[in-house]
């Protein structure tokens, strides 16, 4: 009763725990996820009638959600992680279940097979986008959050509007922290001084691509052009048979095997 009552005592952990308990999942795996828009796109490659995709809303309830299940349902538990900084700071997953994506995030990991599928006036605003040249624009931008995940100044970036320009935007988001931040932009650019040649891939947030992206469409044609639907019809292009050629895939086929589980629906 005790152990039960333990596993009980985060809200996730209660919510996944109740998803292994409905019958209506019976024999499914339970694939844990951190966003809306994530389940989205992982919705595309997964099989529904052997899958229950689940939001946690924050990688770090991964680790809690794992650590409190796995005992008793880890072969029915799988968690995809934005890989974030993980292998920048050559930080390994502690959980066999616990697979990251091949890029910083999963936005930066489709974003390009997103592009090449476009279609109609979407296509039209985006033919001249260049995603090398986004990711040279948001380097420093990427810099800055990796130094503040690197060294937990706590930096909040959450409703800030991207502004390539460092400095105005370290003072937004600087204004935007409740803690007082002992961070100044020497301390960054020192920070990249010793870092110079990363994956690009690996310290862009894909959040941000996506923002810049749309800046390009929006900016190609005057008219009325909404963010939010843009985003989604971004993501919804992406051809499911592009997740084929990822690592991310190679890792499931690799957990199905395993556990002797079926979780993609693709080949």
């Amino acid at each position: 009763m005790r152990e039960a009552s333990d596993m009980m005592s985060d809200a996730r952990v209660a919510e996944v725990y109740s998803l292994f308990n409905n019958q209506m999942n019976e024999g499914k795996v339970v694939v844990i996820v951190e966003g809306a828009d994530d389940k989205d796109v992982y919705a595309k490659v997964m099989d529904t009638n052997t899958v229950c995709l689940y939001v946690d809303g924050n990688c770090e309830k991964h680790t809690v959600i794992l650590t409190a299940l796995n005992k008793h349902f880890g072969s029915r538990l799988l968690a995809i992680k934005d890989a974030d900084f993980d292998r920048l700071e050559e930080i390994q997953p502690t959980f066999a279940n616990l697979v990251l994506t091949d890029t910083h995030d999963l936005e930066g990991m489709i974003v390009e097979d997103c592009l090449r599928a476009l279609e109609g006036k979407d296509a039209e605003r985006c033919a001249g986008v260049d995603v090398t040249e986004i990711y040279a624009e948001l380097e420093d931008i990427s810099y800055l959050k990796w130094y503040n995940h690197v060294n937990h100044s706590g930096i909040n970036f959450k409703d800030v509007v991207l502004d390539l320009n460092l400095t105005a935007f370290f003072s937004a988001v600087v204004a935007n922290t409740n803690n007082v931040v002992n961070v100044t932009l020497k301390d960054v650019f020192a920070f990249k001084g010793l870092h110079l040649g990363v994956s690009q891939k690996e310290l862009c947030n894909g959040h941000d691509i996506f923002e810049r992206i749309y800046v390009r469409a929006r900016m190609a044609e005057k008219s009325n052009y909404p963010k939010k639907p843009f985003f989604r019809r971004l993501r919804e292009a992406y051809p499911s048979k592009e997740f084929t050629k990822t690592e991310l895939f190679q890792l499931i086929k690799k957990w199905e095997s395993t556990n002797s589980r079926h979780v993609l629906a693709i080949a």
